[in-house]
């Protein structure tokens, strides 16, 4: 893991959290508890901060950078492997699929499903418990059942890696 400060501002990284070897966390980058970081990730915050909240993961090769606001992601949020986030507002209890792109100023309401390789554009609103899907993305429907129950499996795998990888030794 690389920590670089810049502007005077420094990552904050709760001891609870696993950071992979090979992220970089750039700036004011604040991860709270048992927050979950995965190879390749790269975090930089050198013109706006990045929360990243409680049991949150930010999977393999995940690129979060703000511009002109603040990236938000709130507690159980899951954001899959490739996706590239920019200042946003992610509410609790959501999924952003791999292959996703966020765009500034974007606002995902708490426990919404974004599906795989999903774009929106910036300044999209999406509402409390939505189902987004497609490039552009439109939001198709209400999470069903089936989706909160993938909302909520993976952040809980996510949570017992970050345990497991948390005491693997280097060989």
């Amino acid at each position: 893991m690389q920590l670089l400060e810049i502007n005077g501002k420094k990552p904050f990284v709760h001891q609870s959290c696993y950071i992979a070897p090979d992220v970089f966390l750039i700036g004011d980058v604040r991860l709270r508890e048992n927050v979950s970081v995965w190879f390749g990730s790269l975090l930089r915050a050198d013109t706006d901060s990045i929360e990243i909240n409680e049991n949150s993961s930010i999977q393999d090769n995940v690129i979060i950078k703000p511009d002109s606001s603040a990236a938000f992601i709130g507690k159980r949020v899951t954001v899959g492997k490739g996706a590239i986030i920019e200042g946003v507002f992610i509410g609790d209890d959501v999924i952003i699929g791999m292959g996703s792109i966020i765009l500034e100023n974007t606002k995902i309401g708490s426990g919404s499903f974004v599906a795989a390789g999903s774009m929106l554009p910036q300044n999209t609103v999406v509402p409390e418990g939505s189902l987004v899907i497609g490039n552009p993305a439109k939001i198709v429907g209400k999470v069903t059942p089936n989706h909160q129950k993938q909302i909520e499996e993976s952040w809980r795998k996510y949570f017992i890696m970050r345990s497991k990888y948390k005491s693997v030794t280097k060989v």
